[in-house]
């Protein structure tokens, strides 16, 4: 019986080992088995300056371009010039052109040229005899008209012949102007008869010069090297950079709410900043351009003209791809979130707000979304914490640990 007296006396020992042992495991096992906070990235609901825009993007183009054509028809000389050249107007030269030289006459056709001279000439002899004679009719019709109107201020003549004289000197003044305009037609008609005989000869020292009608660059050369060319014939465009604009090509839903005059600014042109502007014009023919994506999107041209000094965007020229931003409000104390801590619930927008070392999902009212930043209308307060890019293990009433 001694052993069951040991037993007896060691018992509540063992028993409270075993308990302690116990309480240690259910600790442990609760601990492992309880949920962890999940990590998260957070940032603070404050106040500054943001922006209603809407952007899209486009190319740089000048707003006055001058297309240099050729005046009369001839063989041009070869073009000097080249894309990136500077001119001035009137005074930079721009091509040369020999007119072409008539044809060669046959035999035939000179001698009907030499008929056409004979006969042009002998009408011109004949409109220049009636003109005299016509000349000679109106000076004794003035004579009579004299006469006669002495005689009626004595009284030895009527008040109609009078008047009879004066209309017969009226019409004979009007023969000799109708007559001298067709001496003058006739004198026309010999000298274009006296043209056709005009033979190779007759061009070979002639040259146009055409000069530059603007100041600016040259952006394109049409017609470089010698060749004939017809009259109108493009050869040069000419471009002043200081009139350099964007076309910008916006959504047709985003244009309509755009207005001539709002402010706007030019980005991702290169440059360090964006450059101020503002909307000149909102083309108002819309057209169908298919996006990277295969989709068919209706799109309008808005022009945005630069605003500053031109040497700020004295590298940037026609065709360059840039963007262009016009803003429809700005608000320089909205109250705002990082864009990425909205996400969606159900057909509104939320976000999860840490209350207590929990997330707790918030539904919120936004306005304006820049590619940062969202304006908060209303859900939120200035300070409080919300969670930046949740993951799928963040719902409403987990813990969660902010990352330092």
């Amino acid at each position: 019986m001694a052993w069951l007296s040991r037993i007896s006396d060691k018992w509540p020992r063992w028993a409270l080992g075993a308990l302690i042992v116990a309480t240690v495991g259910l600790t442990l096992g609760l601990l492992l088995l309880a949920p962890r906070p999940v990590a998260v990235d957070a940032d603070v609901v404050r106040r500054g300056p943001i922006a209603d825009a809407v952007a899209a993007e486009g190319t740089a183009r000048v707003h006055e371009a001058y297309l240099i054509a050729a005046p009369v028809a001839g063989r041009l000389e070869r073009i000097d010039l080249h894309v990136g050249d500077r001119v001035t107007a009137g005074e930079t030269l721009v091509a040369r052109i020999r007119p072409i030289a008539p044809d060669l006459l046959d035999a035939r056709s000179r001698a009907q040229a030499q008929a056409m001279v004979s006969a042009a000439g002998a009408l011109l002899s004949s409109a220049q005899a009636q003109r005299d004679q016509a000349a000679a009719q109106a000076r004794k019709a003035e004579a009579d008209l004299v006469r006669v109107s002495a005689l009626a201020e004595r009284g030895f003549a009527s008040v109609q012949a009078r008047e009879d004289a004066e209309a017969a000197s009226r019409v004979a003044r009007a023969g000799v102007r109708a007559l001298t305009a067709q001496t003058d037609e006739r004198r026309s008609e010999l000298a274009a008869a006296r043209a056709a005989l005009l033979g190779p000869e007759a061009a070979a020292s002639g040259v146009v010069t055409v000069t530059a009608p603007a100041s600016g660059y040259v952006t394109r050369v049409l017609q470089e090297s010698a060749r004939t060319v017809a009259a109108g014939a493009p050869l040069i465009e000419v471009s002043d950079q200081n009139g350099l604009e964007a076309a910008v090509e916006f959504l047709s839903q985003d244009a309509v709410r755009l207005r001539e005059g709002m402010e706007a600014e030019v980005f991702d042109w290169g440059g360090e900043a964006p450059l101020p502007a503002v909307v000149r014009r909102i083309e108002p023919q819309g057209f169908t351009k298919v996006s990277a994506l295969g989709v068919e999107e209706q799109r309008v041209v808005v022009v945005l003209q630069f605003k500053g000094d031109p040497r700020t965007w004295s590298s940037l020229g026609p065709g360059y791809r840039l963007s262009g931003r016009v803003f429809l409000r700005r608000d320089p104390q909205a109250l705002k979130a990082p864009l990425g801590a909205l996400v969606r619930s159900g057909e509104e927008w939320a976000v999860f707000r840490i209350v207590g070392g929990r997330a707790r999902l918030t539904p919120v009212r936004i306005g304006a979304l820049t590619d940062r930043e969202a304006e908060i209308l209303a859900g939120l307060n200035l300070g409080d914490k919300v969670i930046v890019f949740p993951s799928d293990q963040v719902r409403d009433g987990v813990r969660v640990k902010q990352r330092s």
